[in-house]
């Protein structure tokens, strides 16, 4: 900003000097013109014939009074001269047919210079032209802003001119004068104001810096915080080591969008040849999504530990009256509250059965190279959109050796990108999963991995992600 004002100022100063300068032009323009048009108008031009005839030698005349006629002319010359100062004589000048030159009759000088050449260019002023004007003529001390009018005799005849001049440099000099005049007062001001702005800029500098740092401490504050719960919601879920443990084919993929996420995986083991395994996607993302995931997991634990022989329509119907209680959403208007969408399964090794109940999410399975996915019903866990009695539909699945089951939430397939940043969609993942099955577990969940990220791009991640996939 003062960087601005300084080059706006600089701006007006120079236009400022170029109108002085054209003002100062002007104004001399005015005053010579003013001095050769009155003495033009006093002077008798009968009378420089008359002293031209009578003394026709260099410096006849040595004195003002030596002659009458002389002497008025000088005196009209010296009053001029005395009253607009032009700071070069003023003169009379007549040119001399005989020496082809241009002569100075009368001075408003002291001293006569009576028939000595003029010093200035005479190609410039023509004593025998009856014009007149004004120029800019070269003298030996420098160039000057002329002005020269006709004397004209009682028939018309042009018998000299009168010349009046101002210096160019004494012209230039005030114009000068003005312009640093301007650049000291500009200075004087702008450090007053680079003072005053600067004291304000550096207190708005403090102020904003002591700010930083204050904002800076509650971000770091907020991101510690949010790391621990993260730590704290990834000590909640299992780790891939239990999966391994109940699976040896297995696979998690688990990308928050932030540090902690609304959706989460979890598994129970209930004997030694039977296990729950969820997938669960809470409403929100984050820290409001982590908090809603925090509790599912814990009730899904309470719930696994005091009804294990329950099949996973009962578990999600317990889950879902239990989350409406601890949520306090018990005749809350329709349509308001949080809850979860999830699939659940129930894998029984000894009988080769799965059991797959789903609140808003499907099972995919992959069996004898068919991938099926079996849809969830269309109700969530928890919220007030529907009954609080709610009931979810059991789907009995007999497996064979070598089968796979895939639970998700909705962040992948929601996902935007590729060339027309479009969702990544179901039919995709279901496409993927079908064309690579013969791929370890290992490698589907590179795969999978993979294909996201090709996917997204230099896009945002949407949502959260959690895959599991089971070899059964």
């Amino acid at each position: 900003m003062y960087a601005t004002l300084l080059a706006l100022c600089v701006v007006v100063i120079v236009v400022l000097h170029q109108m002085d300068q054209r003002a100062r032009y002007q104004e001399a323009q005015v005053v010579l013109t003013s001095i050769t048009s009155g003495l033009a108008d006093q002077l008798n031009a009968d009378h420089v014939d008359l002293l031209l005839e009578k003394y026709d030698g260099r410096g006849t005349i040595i004195k003002n009074t030596q002659d009458a006629w002389y002497y008025v002319m000088h005196d009209h010359l010296r009053r001029a001269s005395a009253v607009h100062s032009p700071a070069m004589p003023i003169q009379v000048l007549a040119y001399d047919e005989q020496k082809q030159e241009l002569q100075v009759v009368v001075t408003s000088a002291q001293q006569p210079t009576y028939r000595m050449p003029f010093a200035g260019a005479t190609d410039l002023i023509n004593g025998r032209s009856a014009e007149g004007g004004m120029m800019e003529i070269p003298f030996p001390e420098g160039s000057a802003l002329t002005r020269s009018t006709p004397l004209l005799s009682n028939d018309g005849r042009q018998t000299a001119v009168v010349v009046a001049s101002i210096p160019i440099a004494m012209i230039e000099a005030g114009a000068r004068a003005g312009l640093w005049r301007n650049i000291v007062m500009a200075l004087v001001l702008f450090g007053a104001a680079g003072v005053v702005l600067f004291r304000s800029v550096g207190r708005w500098l403090n102020t904003d810096e002591r700010e930083r740092e204050r904002l800076h401490a509650i971000h770091t504050g907020i991101t510690d915080s949010i790391a621990y719960a993260g730590k704290i919601q990834r000590a909640l879920v299992p780790s891939a080591a239990v999966y391994a443990g109940l699976y040896p084919g297995s696979f998690i993929i688990d990308k928050p969008k932030h540090v902690v996420s609304g959706d989460f995986h979890w598994c129970h083991r209930i004997d030694a040849t039977s296990s729950l395994v969820a997938a669960a996607d809470c409403t929100g993302h984050g820290l409001p999504g982590a908090m809603l995931a925090a509790i599912g997991c814990s009730l899904l634990n309470e719930i696994a530990a005091n009804h294990a022989d329950k099949d996973p329509s009962e578990i999600l119907a317990i889950l879902n009256t239990r989350l409406t209680t601890t949520l306090h959403q018990q005749g809350v208007r329709r349509g308001a509250g949080d809850g979860m969408d999830i699939a659940l399964c129930r894998i029984d090794r000894q009988e080769r059965e799965i059991l797959f109940a789903g609140a808003m999410r499907p099972l995919y399975w992959l069996h004898h190279g068919q991938l099926t996915v079996i849809n969830g019903d269309r109700r969530p866990i928890g919220g007030s959109q529907h009954d609080l009695d709610r009931r979810f539909t059991c789907h009995r699945l007999a497996y064979s050796e070598g089968d796979r089951i895939y639970m998700f939430s909705d962040g992948y397939v929601d996902q935007f990108g590729g060339p027309d940043r479009k969702r990544f969609m179901s039919t995709r993942l279901h496409q993927l999963l079908a064309t690579h099955q013969e791929m370890t577990m290992p490698e589907q969940a590179e795969l999978l991995e993979r294909a996201f990220q090709e996917w997204k791009g230099t896009e945002e991640q949407v949502d959260d992600v959690c895959i599991v996939g089971l070899a059964v």
